[in-house]
């Protein structure tokens, strides 16, 4: 007579956390369109490219919201489908990225206005 043997189950409860250079390289390129669209803002007038100021620094605001808002959501996602529930982190992130979308949002209105 053939035994049947039980063999153990593991229950993984969390997922291990991977480095994701996505989120990081989205992220410090959205940084840096922010600053760079911050210094634009004070560009003097008389610069050769003075006359481009406004679309410049918008433009620039505008595009670093949604790079922001990208990697903000790719970090909310990871977190999220790391833990079985919502986790402080990941709700953290979901919200920086709602609001940096909005941001985005708000100043491509002003810019196309």
């Amino acid at each position: 007579m053939t035994m049947l043997r039980e063999r153990l189950v593991v229950d993984v409860t969390e997922v291990p956390q991977r480095f994701r250079p996505t989120e990081w390289v989205v992220g410090i390129i959205g940084l840096i369109g922010a600053a760079v669209g911050t210094w634009m803002y004070f560009v003097p007038t008389d610069w050769f490219w003075g006359g481009l100021e406004e679309a410049w620094y918008l433009g620039m605001f505008t595009a670093a919201g949604v790079l922001l808002a990208g990697a903000f959501g790719l970090v909310a996602r990871r977190l999220r489908l790391g833990a079985p529930q919502w986790t402080t982190g990941a709700i953290v992130a979901a919200v920086l990225a709602v609001a940096a979308l909005g941001g985005a949002i708000a100043f491509a209105a002003i810019w196309l206005l």
